[in-house]
């Protein structure tokens, strides 16, 4: 083979050589908006690291829809289901028709680097393939509370006549204590409130400020319930297409984020607590009893709605998250 002949041969080769075939660019969605200074950067180190760690063996990603814009969150589970999606960060609230079981993340009292180890991964993980053709990279916003932010004072453990604007993750509870949910994505949570249409809103002690909530809402309720929760789920289709190095990347920038957002929580809540006072929200705390029978409520109602949805797995999660049967 002369000289010519085999510089050709190996410029062909590389051409259609492994490495230059499986570049990807992955499409992703969030719930969340950009602007949100407490929730959005974990996102954003999660995106930094897939594109530095991610660029030698031809892996990057995109963030196409957030916070509402470009996608709304309630599409972005079957967006994922169908591919036009690769890589979602969104709450199991906004995907749970396809995985009711995605409803046991907020009740879980264990960190996400422990559900590695005790076999709720490995647990979750098939479900995921099979009802939502995803793959479970893993999730994260653990030990963040959920409140009820009101402009009606609640003195007690009672909803009754009261409208609260949420998603399903509040509605077992709000509906056991005799209240009312109105279903809106988070863009229209504001509109919802000013006009009256509601008495209040569902949402973690982080990131009012990023939707303008605390111009309109008076009162923040305590305790805290239940604990946020973003799922980072991967198209199955997709991720069987990409390498192991590349899926390596997703995988280990999955667990550094699992293993860095707790360093950030003492630091985050004192920050979110602070940013609420200024803006004039006022704190009820529920007297003892009352207090008791509100946090029964969050968790009695949350798993017996989760038991119905999903009887067969539903208790092998709690015993797992919880220790409970």
């Amino acid at each position: 083979m002369t000289a010519y002949r085999l510089f050709a041969f190996a410029i062909a080769a590389a051409l259609v050589s492994p490495a230059s075939a499986q570049q990807v660019q992955l499409k992703a969605g969030t719930f969340l908006p950009a602007v949100d200074t407490f929730w959005y950067p974990p996102i954003q180190k999660f995106l930094d690291t897939v594109n530095a760690k991610g660029k030698p063996v031809g892996l990057s990603i995109n963030m196409v829809a957030a916070g509402g814009k470009g996608m709304s969150p309630f599409e972005m589970g079957n967006a994922l289901q169908s591919g036009v999606l690769d890589l979602i960060h969104l709450a199991g609230t906004f995907y749970n028709k396809i995985v009711p079981l995605a409803d046991a993340q907020k009740l879980s009292t264990i960190a996400t680097a422990e559900e590695r180890k005790n076999g709720t991964h490995a647990l979750l993980e098939p479900i995921y393939n099979q009802r939502m053709n995803a793959h479970y990279l893993g999730r994260w916003g653990e030990g963040v509370p959920f409140h009820f932010y009101m402009n009606k004072r609640l003195e007690k453990a009672d909803l009754k006549g009261i409208k609260i604007r949420g998603t399903s993750v509040y509605q077992a509870f709000i509906e056991r204590l005799g209240g009312t949910l109105v279903l809106t994505p988070p863009a229209e949570a504001y509109t919802a409130v000013e006009r009256g249409v509601v008495d209040g809103l569902g949402w973690p002690l982080w990131g009012i400020e990023a939707w303008g909530w605390q111009k309109i809402l008076k009162y923040r309720i305590e305790p805290g319930f239940y604990s946020a929760d973003v799922s980072v789920l991967v198209n199955l289709d997709t991720w069987k297409r990409l390498t192991k190095p590349q899926q390596d990347v997703l995988t280990s920038a999955m667990i550094e984020l699992e293993n860095e957002f707790p360093k950030l929580r003492a630091k985050n809540d004192e920050a979110a607590r602070k940013i609420q006072a200024d803006a004039g929200i006022q704190v009820i705390t529920l007297p003892p009893a009352e207090a008791a029978k509100w946090l029964k409520a969050a968790e009695d109602a949350g798993w017996d709605d989760l038991m119905k949805k999903d009887p067969v797995n539903a208790p092998k999660v709690r015993a797992l998250t919880t220790g409970k049967k």
